[in-house]
């Protein structure tokens, strides 16, 4: 059966790969954005997509039952008085007419010529205008704010394309001209954009593929299984040295696999030579398929299902059945059953112990954190204990940042507080408080931390930070912003914001010697992350990205002369 599950797989792959793909963005569009300025982190960043989304997934039932269970929208994050603009001529239909819901205030504006209503939910007070009042594309119509009247919740633009009889709504980036893709690779929201169907792994899943919605239809994203789904607190990459990036070195990039694959993929934690993917035909459970990277072939697949969750060196694997938790050890199939009342752990980085996190109850942004538990114990589950709990109204969460020390995050309001917690000897430290932290990722092996802040009283402050997770240890401000993946224990490999440019460029940054530099050239190697999808392999040396392009993958390698 095994050989006939891969021929299946293979002949569904071979009559999806002829299907070409075109993007919205190459037809003309009617509108501007709806902000006078340039994306950054001192004006505004995408947010919530528009359509299937991970949040619309959690929360549709409570917030978008109307909407199909889809987020029939987009988000621009924003401070609070942001002015906000017309994106076309237009005239003004209804102010702070809430039956549309998007309060505390909101604007609705039709545009006749283009046979479409738009509307701007969230503002931050009545907007100036009035019933049937003509507007002119790039008048400002209003001004941002926060649906939960605070200004330091979810400060937010939420934006509509409708029908001018307001029953569907349509996908905003159709009408806009903007390299989407360049914008949502930073972000105030977690990846990916987009919740995939696990019976139909390729629809929805792309800024540029999300259906209409029709207020009052049936749910749209009722899934039995998709991604992402419950995981344990993610772990950093094994400690890996530092090592010196050849400056002669040129960078190549090479498409592999097939036509629109794959949305998720990941590596081996210790293997670079061995990537796998997830993709699948519509009414078919998705595949697991290893591939050869030294090669850029095609290996084993592996069945159907959804990437396991291994220990950092990849020996240990978490498993969850009927909320019992086991842990398997690869190497000789031995298993045992842990106590975590349902919870999936997360392996520390020697396979020593165990970390997981009990909610009581679902965050729903905007409401009160429900409390939160942290518990660890030796790997078999024996000497389990609770090491902290949140206090009222703050978030608390944590994750491994070695064999040892787990790292503590404390959100109340705005400021974020990072400490360091040692299993082994019960102390604690602070690294130190922030103001609106973002993005918080370990360096391989734990000993460093890079995150951005954004919309500061003083823009000077904002951009991407790094600190060492030592007593005693001082943030430091990088001289660059975007998105990042680690390279080592000391570099990154980067992509500058550009939130104007549609294409992209890699960059290189050594964080003890400040050593910048760029590493491609967008001019003779254009190239576009599609959605912010990009990973670099265990050892560093290879990064694979899914090309807005062409949704595929393609891989990222330096050669060196000689």
């Amino acid at each position: 059966m095994r050989w006939q599950k891969r021929l299946v797989f293979l002949l569904m792959i071979t009559l999806l790969a002829p299907f070409s793909i075109t993007t919205a963005q190459d037809n003309a569009k009617p509108f501007r954005l709806p902000m006078d300025t340039a994306a950054g982190p001192s004006t505004w960043l995408f947010g919530q997509a528009y359509g299937n989304t991970t949040g619309a997934y959690n929360f549709g039932t409570a917030w978008y039952s109307a909407g199909q269970g889809l987020h029939f929208g987009i988000d621009v994050s924003m401070p609070c008085g942001t002015p906000l603009v017309a994106v076309a001529d237009g005239d003004v239909i209804y102010v702070d007419n809430l039956s549309f819901g998007a309060g505390p205030h909101n604007l609705i504006l039709r545009h006749p010529q283009a046979g479409l209503t738009t509307l701007y939910g969230h503002l931050l007070d009545r907007p100036p205008l009035q019933q049937f009042q003509p507007v002119k594309a790039g008048q400002v119509v209003g001004y941002s704010g926060d649906p939960d009247v605070t200004c330091d919740s979810r400060p937010h633009l939420h934006f509509e394309v409708r029908s001018l009889d307001y029953r569907t709504a349509y996908n905003p980036l159709d009408y806009i001209d903007a390299p989407w893709d360049v914008l949502a690779g930073i972000g105030p929201f977690g990846y990916p954009l987009f919740q995939q169907d696990l019976t139909n792994s390729r629809r929805w899943i792309y800024l540029d593929d999300q259906p209409p919605v029709a207020f009052g239809g049936v749910r749209l994203n009722n899934y039995a299984a998709s991604l992402p789904d419950d995981r344990p607190p993610a772990n950093p990459p094994l400690f890996r040295a530092s090592v010196d990036l050849p400056a002669d070195a040129s960078w190549e990039m090479t498409p592999f696999g097939y036509d629109g694959c794959c949305l998720t993929f990941w590596w081996h934690p210790t293997d670079s030579n061995r990537l796998y993917t997830l993709d699948g035909s519509p009414g078919v459970l998705a595949g697991i398929t290893e591939w050869d990277m030294s090669a850029h072939l095609m290996g084993a697949f592996l069945g159907e299902g959804t990437p396991p969750i291994w220990s950092p060196d990849g020996t240990y694997q978490v498993n969850r059945t009927n909320n019992q938790v086991s842990i398997t050890r690869l190497a000789d199939a031995a298993t045992w059953f842990v106590d975590t009342g349902g919870e999936l752990p997360a392996i520390s980085a020697d396979n020593s112990r165990l970390l997981w996190l009990a909610q009581n109850g679902a965050f729903i942004p905007g409401g009160t954190p429900p409390p939160v538990t942290i518990w660890v114990s030796a790997i078999n589950g024996q000497n389990r204990a609770a090491i902290a709990s949140s206090a009222p109204n703050t978030r608390l969460s944590a994750r491994w940042l070695d064999g040892s020390r787990l790292l503590l995050s404390t959100v109340q309001r705005t400021v974020t507080t990072l400490s360091v917690y040692n299993t082994a000897d019960g102390t604690t430290y602070d690294l130190g408080s922030w103001d609106r932290v973002r993005g918080v990722s370990v360096a391989p092996g734990g000993g460093r931390l890079l995150f951005y802040r954004s919309f500061q009283p003083d823009p000077l402050t904002d951009g991407v930070y790094t600190i060492q997770t030592t007593p005693g240890a001082v943030a430091e401000k990088l001289p660059w912003f975007g998105g990042w993946r680690w390279r080592d224990a000391d570099s990154v490999y980067y992509i500058p914001f550009t939130p104007t440019e549609s294409h992209q460029t890699l960059a290189y940054y050594h964080i003890p010697s400040g050593e910048n530099r760029a590493l491609t050239n967008p001019t003779t190697q254009p190239f576009t992350i599609a959605q912010g999808i990009w990973s670099v392999s265990p050892d560093g040396q290879q990064i694979v990205f899914l090309n807005a392009a062409d949704h595929r993958l393609w891989v990222v390698a330096a050669s060196t002369p000689g």
